[in-house]
This record gives C-alpha cells, structure tokens and sequence, in this order.
C-alpha cells in the first residue's frame, strides 16, 4: 500500500470484501437502533467499513447517530453514512432486473452535513457498497467513499415518503449507476479498484 500523504484516515484494508465480513464473529445480525426493519447486509456494510479502516481488520459496528454509522479519527476525521444496494433487483423474467438504488433521508443528510461543517477537523462521508447476491450469498461489486457535499450536489429532487419508524419523511433513491455516472466514475474502474476514494480527489 502506498504512503497516505493527506491528511485524511488510511485505508487500512482496502482489498478487504464485503463478502469477507460475513464469516466474521457476530456477522449478518442486525442488532441497535431500527433492527427490526433492517437488513443483515446493511449491516455488514457497517462492519466492513470499520474492517477497512481498523489495523487488525476487526468487523464491527460503530453507529454514532441515526445519520452517523461510524467515525474514524485522524487529523482530519471522517463522520460517516454507510449505504450499499443490491448490483439489479429481481426480475420476473431471465433478463437482469433495473438497478439497486441507494436510499437518502434529507433530514439524515442535512444532519451530516450541518453538524460536521462547525468543525475543520471533521469531514462527512458517504461508504457506498454495491453486491449481487448468487445462491443468497452476497457478493462485493464495488465500492467507494465520496464527501457529503459532493453527494450533495448530484441529488437533484427529493420525494416524500412514509418510513416505518421517522413517518413521513423526504428522501431520495439513487440507482448506483446514475451515482456513478454523476461522479465521473466509469462502472469499469467501480468493479476493477478494491476501493475508490474521491475524498482525495
């Protein structure tokens, strides 16, 4: 691994999979705040992002907030949403289904944005993790960390809708190609990089 000269947290194990994480002690549970309604895979996305910036490679879960499921600190720390999507939802039919959309609540992402923008020290960031899931199995097609406001700036629109536990609520669902193609980040280099971290670039 080459040398970190920003000031942001390392990659640790970036090569680190989200299918690694599922083996590991107290993997695809879902435990804190919400469980009732949430996914095992969600997270293991917590558990792999942790995973990735820990030098023993421990996964596990971290929530701060309802809008923050971790923090890493450093010089200049990172406050993070984790959020990870299915590569095509189910069709029908054989052929492939529309992509897996990652969900946005606005009053979470105002949250950290507002909270961390008081403090030069604290970046927000988004985790974003894509997999396919074969024989119920997930599978990592990619992933990647961007910087709340530049999330900020691809959301064009956002909708109303009811949550289970917030009520109604607005948000807004992102297919994770449109992500990416609003990025500039080719779905070649997506699925080909262990990790792409645009708080760098």
């Amino acid at each position: 691994m080459t040398e970190n000269c920003s000031p942001n947290p390392d990659l640790i194990n970036p090569e680190m999979k989200l299918e690694d994480i599922r083996y590991r002690v107290n993997a695809n549970t879902c435990d804190g705040h919400g469980r009732s309604t949430a996914s095992g895979r969600g997270y293991n996305a917590e558990r792999l992002f942790n995973a990735i910036f820990d030098e023993s490679g421990t996964a596990f879960r971290g929530t701060i907030d309802s809008h923050i499921d971790s923090y890493v600190p450093g010089e200049i720390a990172y406050d993070v949403e984790v959020k990870s999507c299915v590569a095509r939802y189910q069709s029908s039919t054989n052929e492939p289904g529309r992509y897996g959309q990652f969900r946005i609540w606005k009053h979470h992402h105002d949250q950290l944005i507002a909270e961390t923008s008081q403090y030069d020290s604290r970046t927000p960031i988004y985790f974003f993790v894509v997999y396919s899931v074969r024989l119920g199995i997930e599978k990592e097609v990619g992933k990647l960390l961007v910087p709340a406001e530049v999330v900020d700036d691809v959301l064009d629109s956002w909708s109303l809708e009811e949550h289970v536990t917030m009520g109604e609520e607005k948000t807004r669902q992102i297919s994770w190609h449109l992500l990416l193609k609003r990025l500039g980040v080719s779905t070649d280099r997506f699925k080909s990089e262990d990790i792409i971290n645009l708080t760098d670039e």
